[in-house]
């Protein structure tokens, strides 16, 4: 594949995943107009996101080739199996949790009845005592999350360096600031149930936080794949045999070992910005 080819799979698959992020605006839309069934259009742009994310690791694939620097997409693909990692570890022990707890969450429901049918609003209000068996769980997939972070950081941060546009490294900054902004919050709004400052169903506006921090990350990413260019032809000047013959000065790619004119602004051979 080409660098051309390349970033327009980038380009297009961060495209899809901003597409993607508006399912958090849809379930704020949801939480505040429920008769407007807006939830079923989560699963369509569930798909695009899932799209986008493939064809970029096809792109971040590309990019480590064509660069010679295989930690821009081992550190990309790290990012998407620590991802997972945090999922299912939080499934699990939410699972696990519920199991535990099982008789109490019995107790608490059991007033509910035909007459008095639940709402999901009265059912979370009254699952409050149990929230504080949640907070481990938090804090263990908070962590993975972080992790996770770290190594989309690094894969931008590489990328970044490959090809000279430095938007990578501020969205793999923002990657840090949204998952630490999201941390924050979910510390705020345990506090805030716990004194009973607000419902727990009140806590769903605050993913559209989180949802934006995203929208802006992938929005940058995409302007960053559309900005990457191929070296042009005058800007690796090719060292000729009689000038190296002649004794004149040289200077060897850190990355490929290529040689160079020592007064050369890129590598002849791998394109590495001296």
């Amino acid at each position: 594949m080409t660098l051309e080819s390349n970033r327009m799979l980038g380009g297009i698959g961060a495209l899809l995943i901003v597409t993607s992020s508006i399912t958090s605006f849809l379930s704020l839309a949801q939480f505040f107009f429920p008769s407007l069934l807006i939830g079923v259009f989560g699963a369509p742009f569930g798909l695009l996101g899932l799209t986008g994310l493939i064809l970029f690791m096809i792109a971040m694939k590309g990019f480590a080739v064509h660069y010679k620097d295989p930690s821009i997409f081992n550190n990309a693909l790290y990012w998407i199996l620590s991802s997972i990692i945090a999922g299912v570890v939080a499934v699990a022990l939410s699972v696990a949790v519920v199991l535990s707890v099982l008789s109490r969450i019995i107790e608490t429901i059991a007033p509910f009845t035909p007459t008095n049918p639940p709402t999901l609003s009265s059912v979370l209000d009254a699952l409050r005592p149990l929230i504080g068996y949640f907070i481990p769980v938090g804090v263990v997939v908070f962590a993975i999350m972080v992790l996770s972070v770290v190594f989309i950081m690094r894969a931008f941060n590489r990328l970044a360096d490959a090809s000279g546009v430095r938007l990578f490294r501020t969205a793999g900054l923002l990657f840090l600031v949204g998952i630490a902004l999201t941390g924050a919050l979910g510390l705020l709004t345990v506090l805030l149930v716990f004194s009973g400052s607000i419902a727990i169903s009140a806590v769903l506006p605050l993913t559209v936080v989180s949802g934006l921090v995203s929208f802006a990350t992938w929005i940058l990413v995409t302007i960053g794949f559309f900005r990457i260019k191929a070296p042009t032809s005058q800007a690796f000047p090719q060292p000729t045999s009689q000038a190296v013959a002649s004794g004149a000065q040289v200077k060897y790619c850190p990355r490929c070992g290529a040689e160079n004119l020592a007064d050369a602004a890129y590598c002849t051979h791998c394109g590495q910005r001296f």
